[in-house]
């Protein structure tokens, strides 16, 4: 009886023991299913990734880069027509005011009143005026040149980077396409050669039989 029971007390033991085990590699196995493993094959997922990222950002700041240039260099060209019109209008109201200065003092000349000297008066101010205006417009119109040719200068650089690039990408593309796929050859075990026996021991050997024949 002791014995059964003492047989009894170790079985239950080593059943307790076992469900102990079971439960702790159920803990650990929920743990590390909650964890996000890192594998050599994410890592280099994450790298592609990485690289791809960073050609598409290069690729939308070029294109970003050249509606900024193209634009600045739209708006500038903008600013230079319309100063040259402005121009235009000044040098004629310019020209206008410099007639009537020349009728206006004739006439003051002619006549001697008080009228017609303010009134020439009146157009020598005038002419005054517009000769300051289409000086400032012509001095606008000559920096407004100048900003829009330094402007020229990069958007004509990035033209012809893209001009280059775009040819190099076409070029790469049929470099790519046209090249043959390198194919992986395995390296065959060469079979092992068979061991050749001393010249003494086969004559040995083939002698045996016909001694035994006679």
């Amino acid at each position: 009886m002791a014995r059964k029971k003492a047989t009894a007390k170790r079985s239950t033991r080593k059943a307790v023991t076992k469900t102990a085990k079971k439960a702790v590699a159920k803990r650990v196995t929920k743990n590390r299913a909650g964890r996000p493993v890192k594998t050599a094959a994410k890592k280099a997922t994450a790298k592609k990734s990485v690289v791809a990222e960073s050609g598409q950002i290069i690729v939308k700041a070029r294109a970003q880069l050249g509606n900024a240039l193209e634009k600045e260099v739209a708006q500038l060209d903008k600013g230079v027509t319309r100063l040259k019109a402005q121009l235009e209008r000044a040098i004629a109201q310019h020209k206008a005011q410099s007639a009537k200065k020349v009728a206006t003092k004739a006439l003051a000349d002619e006549k001697g009143t008080q009228a017609a000297k303010n009134q020439a008066s009146r157009a020598r101010a005038a002419l005054q005026a517009a000769r300051a205006k289409v000086t400032g417009l012509r001095n606008q119109m000559k920096e407004a040149k100048e900003t829009l040719a330094n402007a020229k200068v990069p958007h004509k650089k990035h033209a012809a980077e893209m001009k280059v690039l775009a040819k190099f990408e076409k070029e790469w593309a049929k470099i790519t396409a046209s090249k043959p796929k390198r194919r992986v050859r395995r390296r065959t075990r060469k079979p092992a050669v068979a061991s050749v026996d001393a010249p003494g021991k086969g004559t040995e050997t083939a002698s045996a039989p016909a001694a035994e024949e006679k």
